[in-house]
């Protein structure tokens, strides 16, 4: 064994810490746009049955958040296309009767790819997070071949839409060249995973199969909310990293309900849900790189107005599952991170022996 143990029990002040402003309110103005405009097409066509579809296909625009223009236009193609694939994985199983139980192993193996994918791209945000919330969030939606196939059509136009949104600031900064500098000049490197590409394939896997599956066993309704939970958590880089996520976003959910229940309290309807859809996502992509509970706390809410639009449920059942789900994704991010914290550590430990040995 090393001397001294990783730390992994997360610090006060990094549970409160609310990193430097960098130009966030660009990428909360995109994300903001990219939902907004096809989810007021869906509503002024009267198919707000269609929105979870057009949600997540915009969620192809928070990729790449401060990239040059065209390096993020490449990487939200190819983000794009694996939220659409995912997308249409997603409806396919809502044809079924038996989604709730199908959703969750075909989620566990999904994510298993889209790490894999996540890691050979490096893209930003990292991790499969996204692919696994659009396959399950829409997977869990019953669905019927018409609006299966018109909910793709509108996923498309969403996508479509995120994709312009993000490369339209290039013309403008063309437009105003010799009078403003361009801020988005250096590409942004991001590393690969410390543990191998394989192993953190492996560890996405792993998490979101006991996470998916400890719900589904106690017939909670969302088992995906606890999938969803532990990749968010595991997405971070680091034990130490990853516990400090998990925290976050328990912490961050349990505020975010509170919020959610005196939003929804009210009712909202039509327009006025699309109007709060979009402007907690603003708000999100404003805090989220900020502080991860921050975020959490907008986020709960918008979660909750989504299913509003698109499936609507009893308020008090959505709330319960969504805390206890949170919290057993949560345990189940800390637990894998604290064993494959000591894993590595072990074979670091051993590893260090043998050099000695061979010195």
């Amino acid at each position: 064994m090393t001397d001294a143990a990783p730390r992994l029990t997360p610090r006060w002040r990094d549970l409160f810490e609310l990193r430097p402003y960098d130009r966030d309110h660009w990428a909360a103005l995109r994300v903001g746009l990219a939902t907004a405009i096809p989810l007021i097409v869906l509503w002024a066509t009267g198919r707000t049955d269609l929105a979870v579809y057009a949600v997540f296909g915009a969620f192809t625009s928070v990729y790449g958040r401060n990239f040059p223009h065209v390096s993020r236009l490449r990487l939200q193609l190819i983000a794009g296309a694996a939220q659409l694939l995912s997308i249409a994985v997603g409806g396919a199983i809502a044809l079924s009767p038996n989604r709730n139980s199908i959703v969750v192993i075909v989620a566990a193996l999904w994510v298993f790819g889209a790490s894999l994918l996540a890691d050979r791209v490096r893209w930003t945000p990292p991790g499969p997070i996204f692919q696994v919330f659009g396959l399950a969030g829409v997977a869990y939606v019953p669905a019927t071949p018409s609006t299966y196939g018109a909910g793709l059509i509108a996923a498309v136009g969403a996508i479509a839409v995120a994709l312009l949104i993000g490369y339209v600031g290039r013309l403008i900064w063309r437009a105003r060249e010799g009078r403003l500098r361009n801020p988005y000049t250096k590409p942004i490197v991001v590393p690969p995973p410390a543990e191998g590409y394989l192993q953190h394939a492996t560890m996405f896997l792993v998490g979101a199969g006991l996470a998916g599956a400890i719900p589904a066993l106690i017939s909670i309704g969302h088992p995906y909310w606890a999938i969803v939970s532990v990749i968010a958590a595991l997405s971070a880089a680091g034990g130490y990293n990853r516990v400090l996520r998990a925290v976050h976003r328990f912490a961050g959910t349990l505020l975010g309900l509170a919020l959610g229940a005196l939003i929804l309290a009210f009712h909202p309807t039509g327009l006025v849900t699309i109007v709060i859809i979009v402007v907690l996502q603003a708000l999100v992509e404003l805090v989220v790189v900020r502080n991860y509970s921050l975020a959490l706390i907008v986020m709960t809410p918008l979660v909750l107005a989504m299913g509003e639009l698109g499936h609507p449920q009893p308020l008090g059942a959505l709330i319960w599952q969504r805390g206890v789900e949170t919290f057993i994704g949560a345990v189940v991010a800390v637990g894998v991170a604290v064993v494959l914290e000591l894993f590595i550590d072990r074979k670091q430990s051993n590893g260090g022996r043998a050099d000695s040995i061979r010195s």
